[in-house]
């Protein structure tokens, strides 16, 4: 049988980070593995609906819970032959028309998505999707090694697709399967996540995060580092593209518009817009989740007349395109990287999380990352722009030689842990 790692990861996204990121990943398991075949399947399987982290907070011990379903998910499988050899490379997606819930809508909406989950939680548990998940479990069968990126779902405001990624991870793990859990951002707060995830991690071969903080976070929750690699977002090891001269004085903004409209900041950004004009610049948005942030687009267009540009253009051309701009302004991990990959200087501002701030830390970029919960943010960005305005070649050196830098580092930290975890 032909050797074939498995990568658990995003294959049809509406966002092109994460296709960029997936791509990454199989080409680096490519690299690590030049005679094995790299098979890609989607994340968080619809059988693993019929679980809530509810049920696993209410137990008086959640792990060993944990324990019981992982074994139990893992008696499922039904023999590595049950499963076709992986036939070509993986082909990651990008669907922009793959729908997006309206973040602005009315509570109706809300109710009827949560209903459909609902049902789609019933029928898991009537085994509408186990066929299709035992097929899952063939192909982890058949690996030398696998790997789950969970693209940084490991964030406060909605811990249940962490506990998907968990159960992936500790089911590979339970078929003897050497496993790994890759490129993920550690900002958990739910109490029965930070219990649980200590004691599953304990078990697996090799844990990434992409930032140093996560390395914190993880050790504050009782977590143990003996296992743990950091290596930044494997999407800065996309492809450079060729170099060209920036449009002077034209800039792209890129929001993370979930974040900004749930907390009120989506008014400001439209400050920080019509300021950076008032300063000379020609503003353009831009996304790398078009899908996420057409509803906050739409708001803005209403106010000003303003262009929008990067609408189904695969991840290559979108950093191409953002290779054109004097500079971008961005609270969207993703942009900010594919933005630098291009030799793009960022202005960068915190998201919903810390994953910015710990990106720009491992990248040692002198760039300051602005949060925009502080007092007077928005003029803080808009002096920022103009600052960089003078200094933008410099800026660009900096960017084009750290992102070098650690494209190395990547490869020299990952490729030898990766092998070294099925060795072992």
């Amino acid at each position: 049988m032909t050797s074939e790692i498995l990568l658990i990861t995003r294959i049809r996204t509406n966002n092109k980070g994460n296709q960029a990121l997936s791509s990454a990943w199989a080409a680096m398991l490519a690299r690590a593995f030049p005679d094995a075949a790299v098979r890609a399947l989607e994340r968080r399987p619809p059988h693993f609906l019929q679980y809530t982290l509810a049920e696993f907070a209410r137990a008086r011990d959640p792990f060993r819970l944990f324990d019981t379903v992982t074994s139990e998910l893992a008696r499922l499988a039904p023999g590595p032959g049950a499963i076709a050899a992986v036939d070509g490379a993986p082909r990651i997606r990008l669907e922009e028309t793959i729908a997006q819930p309206p973040r602005f809508a009315a509570l109706a909406a809300v109710t009827a998505l949560r209903r459909r989950l609902n049902l789609r939680r019933w029928a898991a548990r009537a085994g509408r999707y186990r066929a299709d998940y035992r097929r899952r479990l063939a192909a982890c069968q058949r690996a030398a090694l696998v790997v789950v990126n969970p693209a940084g779902e490991f964030f406060p405001e909605d811990p249940a697709p962490a506990l998907y990624h968990l159960l992936d991870a500790y089911v590979a793990h339970k078929l003897g399967r050497p496993t790994a859990i890759v490129n993920h951002t550690m900002d958990i707060a739910d109490p029965t996540l930070r219990r649980l995830i200590p004691r599953i991690y304990r078990d697996l071969d090799l844990v990434g995060f992409r930032d140093e903080k996560s390395v914190v976070a993880f050790r504050d929750m009782g977590g143990d580092l003996g296992n743990v690699l950091v290596t930044p977002d494997l999407a800065l090891m996309t492809r450079i593209p060729d170099r060209r001269p920036p449009s002077r004085g034209r800039i792209a903004v890129a929001v993370h518009s979930p974040a900004a409209s749930w907390i009120g900041r989506s008014t400001p950004w439209l400050d920080v817009i019509t300021g950076l004009r008032a300063k000379g610049f020609d503003v353009v948005l831009v996304s790398n989740e078009m899908p996420a942030d057409r509803e906050f687009f739409a708001q803005i267009k209403q106010q000003i007349a303003i262009t929008v540009e990067g609408a189904e253009l695969e991840f290559e051309r979108y950093c191409e395109l953002l290779g054109g701009f004097d500079f971008v302004v961005s609270s969207r991990m993703h942009t900010s990287i594919l933005a630098m990959v291009a030799g793009t200087p960022v202005i960068p501002v915190e998201g919903p999380s810390f994953k910015i701030s710990g990106l720009f830390a491992e990248l040692g970029l002198s760039t300051r990352v602005i949060q925009p919960t502080s007092t007077g943010w928005t003029d803080e960005v808009i002096d920022a722009a103009v600052r960089l305005r003078d200094r933008r070649d410099a800026a660009a050196a900096e960017v084009t030689a750290q992102i070098g830098a650690v494209r190395e580092r990547i490869t020299s930290a990952l490729v030898p842990r990766l092998q070294q975890a099925v060795r072992s």
